[in-house]
Formats: structure tokens, sequence, C-alpha cells
């Protein structure tokens, strides 16, 4: 791998670089870093925990950042990806590969992928925890979220993610059974074509639309950081998603910059076929590692 951006080759040199602002290491240095420079410390993200050790402490309350805060994660995750691309391309493939495995398993297959979609996110984030503290990065960090205790908590938050979809499926039917009532449904269903559906539902659809992106926020907000909280600072289902909504909220500037980039970064990366995605997913895996040092590593 070609240094980028004033990066030496491999996980070291990331961990010795860490993020841009507050490193204690140039980023253009590439000598072999101190046994003390090969984690990534800054005065925004304090020393890394060992992900590994047996009782995690739990995360401290959220901190606030300012909005910009959201360009960083960007950045931030820029470093992650180019640590180490071929083994983050790797792992997106055998991912992808996994989705298309369950997605052929009718009903099943697909409450399955739900249910263990937290657990593969809990095992990428400790592989960006892995890169931070000078480790290298494997495709089996990405079943890292399998072992050691951590799937019971991780598949209750698939579980519970999977119970909060049916609910809000059963809430946006019931919206559209009240607005249009069952005979309409059924005649809306009868048109066959999306957009004339849409037309003839006029401003009821403007409504269920906003209801469902609201909807998805708040579950997004809930669900962002909770894989990392539970496997990187030992937090319990539920309180990982009560953190992980409060530092959200706190932190709605930042995130509403990073939700820009990110509609930027969606675009450019669909263009060439759709190839950018094999650099965007693993950022965007990176980005909400970096958030979670920068708002709860203690």
């Amino acid at each position: 791998m070609v240094a980028h951006g004033g990066f030496c080759n491999g996980p070291r040199a990331f961990a010795a670089t860490g993020p841009k602002s507050g490193s204690r290491v140039p980023p253009t240095a590439c000598t072999r870093p101190s046994p003390q420079s090969e984690r990534m410390e800054t005065t925004q993200s304090p020393p890394l925990p060992d992900a590994s050790a047996p009782r995690l402490p739990g995360a401290p309350e959220p901190r606030h950042l300012d909005a910009g805060a959201g360009a960083s994660f960007w950045s931030e995750a820029w470093r992650i990806f180019s640590a180490s691309p071929a083994a983050w391309i790797l792992i997106l493939v055998v991912y992808v590969l996994i989705s298309i495995g369950l997605a052929v398993i009718p009903v099943v297959g697909n409450l399955a992928h739900l249910v263990l979609t937290p657990v593969f996110i809990g095992g990428v984030m400790l592989g960006c925890h892995a890169l931070a503290r000078g480790e290298p990065l494997s495709v089996a960090h990405l079943f890292d979220g399998f072992k050691n205790g951590r799937f019971g908590p991780l598949a209750i938050l698939g579980l519970l993610l999977l119970a909060i979809f049916i609910v809000f499926g059963i809430v946006m039917f019931f919206g559209m059974l009240m607005a249009f009532g069952m005979s309409g449904l059924s005649a809306l269903a009868g048109q066959g074509d999306a957009w004339t559906m849409i037309s003839a539902m006029g401003t009821g659809f403007l409504v269920l639309l906003l209801v469902a992106l609201a909807g998805g926020l708040l579950i997004a907000m809930a669900f962002w950081f909770a894989p990392a909280l539970v496997v990187l600072s030992g937090e319990e289902p539920f309180g990982a998603l009560q953190k992980s909504f409060a530092a959200s909220w706190t932190n709605f500037g930042a995130f509403l910059v990073y939700g820009l980039i990110y509609i930027g970064l969606a675009i450019v990366a669909s263009i060439p076929f759709g190839l950018g995605w094999l650099v965007l997913a693993p950022m965007i895996a990176g980005s909400c590692y970096a958030g979670w040092r920068q708002i709860f590593s203690a």
C-alpha cells in the first residue's frame, strides 16, 4: 500500500498517526513508533481500553462535540480504511456473501439477518479498535461478535431491532388504514403502478413519508453506537441503546454535518457502477468507530 496523506504502510502507522486533530505523532512521521505511541492517543480520544478484558467499565456520559466534528468522523474513517484497505474490502465481500446466503432462505433468513446485523457490526467495531491499537485487521474480526460472551448482548440488540421494526410496521399500517380505510387501501393496492398509488394518496403519502423518516431517524439514533458500546465499553443492551440515543441527540449538529457529507459521498460512490461502495461501506463503519472514540472513549 502506498503511503497516502502522510500515512505509512500498515496498521502501526495508522495507530501512530491517529486522528489529525491533537495527534502526538506528526502525520508525516514514518519512523517506527514507540510502544506508547502505537495507539492513537489524542486530546479528543483518550487512551484506548483493552476490549478483550473480561469486564469493561461501561461508557461515560456522552460528550458534546462541535458541529464540525461530523466532518472529522469521515476524515478518521478514511485513516481507518487506508490503514488496511485490502482487509476491509475482503470483510465487506464476505459480509455481502453471508447476507445473500441468508436472503435466499424464505422469511427465516431475513429475520436472522436482521438479528445478526448488530453481531457483525460489533465484530467490525472490534476490528477498528484493533487497528487503533496498532494490531492487524483480518476477516476474522467480522466474527468476533460471536466470541467471548459478546454474542448474547449483541443478539439481544438484534432482537430489539426486529421488535422495533415490527411495531413500527404495524403503526404505519394502521396509520394508512385510518387515513384511507380498508377499501381505500385495497383500491390503492389494485392500482399496481407505484406512481399511480402515490398520486392517489396525495398529501396522505407525504404525511406517512415524514412519519416514516422521523421513525427511521429515531431508530438509527438509538442503534448507531449501540454495538460499539456493548463490545468496547461493556454496556448492557438497553443501556447501550439509551446512551447511543443520548449521544446522537446531544450531538445532533455534528450528525447533521456528518449526514450531509454522507449524501455527497454516497452519490459519488454510486456513479462508477457502485464500485465506490467498496470504499464507502467500510468508511461508514470507521466513522461509527470514530464517533464512539470522540464521544465515549474515556
